[in-house]
């Protein structure tokens, strides 16, 4: 390139200009960095001030004393009797008419009717009817619309040979009212263990062994005279019949009153009296029977039950018990006091469940249930 070119080609070159002070910026970064270094600092501090409570109550585990109640309980299970009153059939008959069942009815209400029907007149209506599955379904609704003077139904108009025109028969027209001699709790139900004259005191296995079928009154039903169809319940009190291990029935036995939690009451225990206590020592075992004055709903049908039986049952204040130290000959606990480790002497009235239950705090208390890791006196915060 000649000389001349090269310094035309000089002349078109332009100066850029510089960034200048190269310091300065450096300055601006270190502030910024310990801006947010003291800033991260005083986030640090106000975190360990609210998270500081906590994550020391997690370490040392403090909890709060709480009232509550301790219970030994046992697991039993046996018979139920009541006052009941058996209602036989006064006669031959179909049943035509029944009161409610499970409700309590006074002495002189109508508890059953019967239409009467000998054997020998049942053979003659068998023998008219033969081959007809529902015989005692058109008896049903004959004689329901007589008693009750409900209007004409298809059922009636459809009863066939049994409905005699404008008149009913005479061996059906008469009717047998059963009366509740006493007042009551009326049922349906016969379970065959009414007024049981054996030993009420049986393992699961032997009451089931011996439980018949059961026996349920309904309306159409034919019974002979003199078969027990009703039952009045005494409703007013029930018992209950349990065999217990011979330790623990042998304290009950001295006691006057049980307490036992069914599952009809969950969460409600019923004070019972204790009526008879019977001890073998040959079969070490303890036969109780239990006398209960209260009615839930649906226990009148039951006759085999299971409960707990508490056999000790304490309130007062409940504390972890691996928080429990012995100091110095006495036994007590650290507690958290304004921040501040001190030992408190209590008294321990039962252990139960990696629980205590202590006398001489009140509740509330800050109570440290890893005493291993704390001295009386030490700050806390």
């Amino acid at each position: 390139m000649s000389r001349r070119r090269r310094r035309a080609a000089a002349g078109q070159l332009e100066v850029l200009p510089g960034g200048g002070r190269p310091h300065a910026h450096l300055k601006q970064a270190v502030v910024f960095y310990i801006i947010l270094a003291l800033t991260a600092l005083l986030i640090l501090q106000a975190g360990y001030h609210w998270m500081g409570p906590f994550i020391l109550a997690r370490r040392l585990q403090i909890v709060t004393a709480e009232e509550g109640v301790m219970e030994q309980r046992l697991e039993v299970e046996g018979m139920v009797t009541r006052r009941e009153l058996l209602l036989e059939a006064p006669c031959s008959g179909i049943i035509v008419d029944l009161a409610p069942a499970g409700e309590r009815a006074a002495a002189g209400t109508v508890a059953a009717v019967l239409a009467p029907l000998t054997p020998a007149q049942l053979e003659k209506l068998r023998e008219e009817e033969q081959g007809s599955p529902n015989i005692w379904e058109k008896i049903r609704a004959y004689l329901g619309r007589l008693l009750r003077g409900r209007e004409e139904d298809k059922e009636v108009e459809e009863a066939g040979p049994l409905i005699v025109t404008g008149q009913l028969p005479p061996w059906l027209a008469e009717r047998v009212e059963v009366i509740l001699p006493e007042a009551g709790l009326l049922l349906h139900q016969l379970d065959g263990w009414e007024n049981f004259a054996g030993s009420t005191y049986l393992t699961a296995e032997q009451f089931a062994a011996a439980s018949g079928e059961n026996f349920t009154a309904v309306e159409g039903l034919y019974v002979e005279k003199g078969r027990p169809i009703l039952k009045l319940v005494d409703n007013w009190q029930w018992y209950f019949h349990f065999l217990l291990p011979l330790e623990e029935g042998r304290i009950m036995a001295a006691r006057e009153k049980a307490l036992l939690e069914f599952p009809f009451a969950p969460g409600r225990p019923l004070a019972a009296d204790i009526v008879a206590a019977e001890v073998d020592g040959e079969k070490r075992e303890v036969r109780l029977s239990c006398r209960i004055e209260r009615q839930f709903p649906g226990y009148e049908d039951l006759r085999w039950l299971k409960a707990e039986l508490i056999m000790e049952r304490q309130e007062g204040v409940i504390i972890p018990a691996g928080a429990l130290v012995e100091r110095e000959g006495a036994t007590g606990i650290y507690l958290n006091q304004g921040g501040k480790v001190k030992f408190k002497e209590v008294t321990v009235t039962r252990c139960m469940d990696e629980r205590a239950l202590v006398e001489g705090i009140e509740p509330g208390s800050m109570v440290i249930a890893r005493p291993e890791l704390v001295e009386e006196g030490q700050r806390l915060n």
